[in-house]
């Protein structure tokens, strides 16, 4: 099911900026800055309204899409006529030159068929590539928060850590790290982003992070 428009983002998100702050973004530049090359060629899937891709812009070649079309022309505003971004989805992702690294932040769960859709970001990296993901979690002790919580209808995926990782390892990723993330409620929103102690997070964050590599 896809909302589209800006009704989406008012809906799920209420102040999008708030809910991306720079620490957030700091922890997913820092994430991707451990895998792939300053000046790699990073696709981001789901650009949402292009606060990553614009930071993102300033180190890397980077390109995206986003099955909404609000989302698309307002990261295109965002970012300039020196990042392409678009309407669509995985299928997207160039063939004619392999990317280092897809990133897609709260984008998987989304995806009519999770399976094909890996499946297509596989084939589509480099060889040696990465994707970089963070997904929510519906298991540990707030998994049941996490589903009450959960309103957006275009949630299709709402799997456990355990599933997650099974899915990433069986579309040929071999996994390199992961890790949890607590996003900190308020009023039904995220409001914060905390990854330490990981200790602790890894067993009862409210989402994960990983990177996998194209084997």
């Amino acid at each position: 099911m896809t909302v589209a428009g800006a009704d989406y983002y008012e809906s799920q998100y209420g102040d999008y900026e708030l809910q991306n702050p720079d620490a957030k973004l700091d922890f997913y530049l820092a994430l991707v800055r451990r895998h792939v090359a300053s000046d790699g060629r990073l696709f981001e899937l789901g650009v949402g309204l292009g606060r990553f891709l614009e930071r993102a812009s300033a180190e890397f070649r980077c390109a995206g899409v986003d099955v909404n079309p609000h989302g698309v022309a307002y990261t295109s505003e965002r970012v300039g006529s020196d990042v392409h971004v678009e309407v669509g989805s995985y299928d997207d992702i160039p063939e004619e030159r392999a990317v280092d690294a897809v990133v897609a932040w709260d984008v998987l769960e989304h995806l009519p068929d999770l399976s094909e859709g890996l499946s297509v970001i596989h084939a589509r990296l480099a060889p040696g590539g990465h994707l970089i993901a963070v997904v929510p979690v519906y298991d540990g002790p707030l998994g049941f928060l996490v589903r009450r919580l959960d309103r957006d209808p275009t949630h299709v995926w709402k799997l456990g850590r355990g599933e997650w990782r099974e899915h990433v390892e069986a579309a040929g990723f071999e996994l390199l790290e992961w890790g949890g993330i607590l996003r900190k409620l308020f009023a039904g929103r995220y409001y914060a982003h905390f990854t330490r102690p990981q200790a602790l997070l890894r067993s009862t964050g409210s989402a994960i992070y990983f990177v996998g590599r194209k084997r």
